[in-house]
């Protein structure tokens, strides 16, 4: 079944990748953390065991919740590459792969089985309740899993914040659960605890301050309750069956070690008596001073722990090593990172940026003091927007005085979800019945403001794009451009168009669009990925909220036209790029800032102490994950002074040494026995494409029941079932091409019900 699973899906999936399919498939019900680095390609091995577990019969119920950001990549990903059909879950409707859609019944979790929804939806209370009380389920999938946290990791307090709280329930109600997270560990362990605690951490680890203090303990000082401690917690991880790694085991069957060195024969069983077993220490002082053990220790006891149980966390570090070792046929592109400051001109740029940034400070106070955290997020949203473009910001303010004047519409745009998920749980509640009152001081400063965007003149900072974007394209034979708003992407299309022509695409939550026949029309997404794979197209346009669906590995250049607030982001863009399969040895990189802005100086000061972006940011995470926080407060400052004193204290978090516990610490990579796991055969399959093409097309039962089978060109097929008109393909490589085409195999509906009706398989 494995080996089917891997034939009849359109993409060869990575060494890693399999290695976790492997290990799920053999310990299924466990459940599993995924915490590859981003770009590694998480939703691919989550497709691979949805398909497995699914076409074996092992689970039928599945739920998998999503950021509302990411939800129709999710969607389109499942079927596109691994022939899943779920059902999309919004707040009144159900939609399918196809776009049909049917009403929400009375609690909609009970009447679809494969159903994907959304992480800030089911945090609604009444959702919650419903989700709930609905019927269990075989596997629930959580992404961004590091959502579901506490309010204060920082001071550890047991706060669970709402998706949290849901999922200690949900866990009840499940026999799995897989969750998905690049960064499980953003600013304390016991984040890490609290993932792993929902996937069943067990005696002395299920409690958070073990937890965290041994690892902990592994980076610091060694004394005889530190030595104490790791013994409790190391035996009792054995005695409740944790296996050890198997560099122990060769040690201790090695005849060749015990010949050309007996020392590490000796030392191995004695880290097995302590460690393992147990065994009383009789002699603490003797112990500190063997330096070779504790250094041994050290590793020893970082390597076998619940982590690499539940855990799977690979990096680009540890796919080099898989390239040397020779699983990879190239190896992980370089970064070369270039910071472009635009300074804005004076007479006109300026004095509105200035304007604007005063605007939302003044009501993002207000709202602070009227106690209004819906208000405040709004204003933090525009003033983002304001860094992205003028044009971005226009429009935004445009609609939020038609909403002002007409209460009517909608405040937030598509873009804004990304920003929704990532609120916290007072704003999303607000969300959820926000009205306000019209403030007709906002509704004048809002007129005012918009009136001065008339006479904008010149765009610097697109005239320093289009100077950047031509120099690279003679070099490289094409450019991806990220923005976070749609607004911004229109803008720069406009523009590119005049001077590229048919060579500009975009790719936003519309879906693919390219310029024809003197207008912008919607093409398949497969289209886009086409001809920008083949150089048709030279420049892609993308927004954030559809980045997850691409992969660029044939682009060797990206451009950030603007900076999010949450570097995470700026990673997740540069992992579209970054990634195995880049035909480029170095990859290309510019950041666009507006000069003498706040956004600048923190960008600067992250490149200039911690070469932010040259690579993935590791252990660095934890700085990282304050910037969001210290960029807001610093923007919306009106004090000069302020500004300043927060810049100091960013200096000072810069400038600390390393946050002395990272989630590279806590989880090691075993790759000898990655090589072996990974090299095992696995089982052939009968089902090959063209047995089920021919067991299809030739069957007496289906042409008997009214089911018509006409060859079209190549291997594609017309088929006529039930009054409705399908062109289908058995082959999953004609697929890859022609997604539009239904895939005659195992996870289509359609397949299954005439699969059924033959009576065969």
């Amino acid at each position: 079944m494995l080996l089917f699973c891997l034939k009849s899906i359109p993409i060869q999936p990575w060494p890693h990748q399999i290695k976790i399919l492997r290990r799920v498939a053999q310990n299924f019900p466990q459940s599993f953390l995924i915490a590859d680095e981003v770009g590694l390609g998480k939703t691919i091995e989550t497709g691979l065991i949805l398909r497995y577990l699914l076409l074996s019969k092992k689970v039928k119920r599945v739920l998998i919740l999503a950021p509302a950001s990411i939800q129709p990549q999710w969607q389109e990903e499942l079927r596109e590459k691994f022939n899943l059909h779920f059902w999309s879950y919004t707040s009144t409707e159900f939609k399918d792969p196809y776009k049909r859609t049917i009403p929400a019944a009375a609690n909609p979790w009970n009447t679809q089985d494969l159903i994907l929804a959304s992480s800030h939806l089911v945090r609604r209370t009444d959702r919650m309740h419903q989700l709930l009380s609905a019927e269990p389920w075989d596997l629930v999938i959580l992404d961004e899993a590091h959502h579901a946290r506490r309010k204060s990791p920082q001071d550890r307090k047991e706060t669970p914040n709402r998706l949290l709280q849901l999922m200690v329930q949900l866990k009840e109600k499940t026999k799995s659960l897989i969750l998905l997270s690049a960064t499980p560990m953003q600013i304390d362990a016991i984040e890490v605890f609290d993932l792993l605690n929902l996937l069943g951490l067990q005696g002395h680890w299920s409690y958070g301050d073990n937890f965290c203090n041994y690892f902990a303990s592994l980076q610091g000082a060694v004394k005889q309750e530190v030595i104490n401690f790791w013994q409790v917690m190391s035996s009792d991880y054995f005695q409740r069956g944790g296996q050890p790694f198997s560099r122990l085991e060769q040690f201790l069957t090695n005849s060749e070690s015990l010949r050309h060195g007996g020392a590490e024969r000796i030392l191995a069983y004695k880290m097995q008596d302590t460690w393992q077993r147990g065994k009383k220490i009789s002699n603490h002082k003797q112990l500190l001073g063997d330096e070779d053990f504790i250094a041994t220790s050290r590793q020893y006891l970082t390597l076998n722990t619940p982590l690499k149980d539940l855990m799977f966390r690979h990096t680009r570090d540890t796919l080099r090593q898989y390239y040397k070792r020779g699983l990879l046929e190239r190896d992980i592109p370089t970064r070369v990172v270039q910071d472009n400051a635009i300074v804005l001109e004076s007479q006109r740029e300026i004095p509105l940026y200035i304007a604007v940034s005063n605007y939302v400070r003044h009501f993002y106070r207000l709202a602070q003091k009227d106690k209004r955290s819906c208000l405040g997020f709004l204003m933090t949203l525009y003033r983002k927007r304001l860094t992205s473009s003028f044009y971005a910001i226009k429009s935004s303010l445009q609609r939020r005085l038609d909403y002002l004047l007409t209460q009517h519409g909608s405040v937030l745009s598509e873009d804004d979800l990304a920003d929704v998920d990532d609120a916290d749980d007072a704003v999303i509640a607000g969300l959820e019945s926000f009205f306000e009152p019209v403030d007709p001081q906002e509704i004048q400063y809002l007129e005012e403001l918009l009136h001065q965007f008339e006479n904008t003149g010149e765009d610097t900072k697109l005239s320093r794009f289009i100077q950047i974007l031509r120099q690279e394209l003679t070099q490289r034979e094409s450019a991806s451009v990220f923005t976070q708003y749609t607004d911004t992407m229109d803008y720069l299309r406009d523009t590119l168009k005049e001077l590229y022509g048919s060579q500009v695409a975009c790719y936003s939550g519309r879906g693919g669009e390219l310029y024809q026949n003197g207008k912008w029309c919607l093409v398949p997404k497969e289209e886009i990925k086409r001809r920008f794979c083949q150089d048709e197209i030279k420049i892609l346009l993308c927004t954030e909220s559809a980045s997850e669906g691409l992969n660029l590995q044939n682009c060797g250049v990206l451009i950030n036209y603007d900076m999010p607030w949450n570097p995470m982001r700026v990673e997740q863009r540069i992992g579209r790029i970054d990634r195995i399969g880049q035909r480029y040895s170095t990859v290309r990189i510019h950041n666009f800032y507006y000069d003498g802005t706040v956004e600048a100086k923190v960008y600067k000061k992250l490149r200039d102490r911690i070469n932010a972006f040259a690579s993935v940011v590791g252990n660095l995470q934890p700085i990282l994950a304050q910037v969001p926080t210290f960029i807001e407060r610093a923007v919306m400052s009106a004090d000069p002074e302020e500004e300043d004193v927060l810049m100091s204290q960013f200096d000072s978090v810069l400038d600390s040494p390393p946050p002395r516990l990272a989630i590279e610490e806590m989880v090691a990579m075993d790759l000898d026995a990655d090589l072996a796991e990974i090299q095992k055969p696995i089982t052939s399959s009968p089902f090959t494409p063209e047995f089920i093409e021919q067991l299809f097309t030739d069957s007496a039962i289906l042409t008997t029941s009214g089911v018509q089978f006409e060859r079209r060109s190549g291997r594609t097929w017309q088929l006529i079932y039930k009054g409705q008109n399908y062109t289908v393909t058995f082959y999953p490589n004609v697929f890859d091409e022609m997604p539009s085409l239904r895939l005659m195999s195992f996870g289509d509906p359609l397949f299954e019900e005439l699969l059924n009706a033959t009576a065969v398989l």
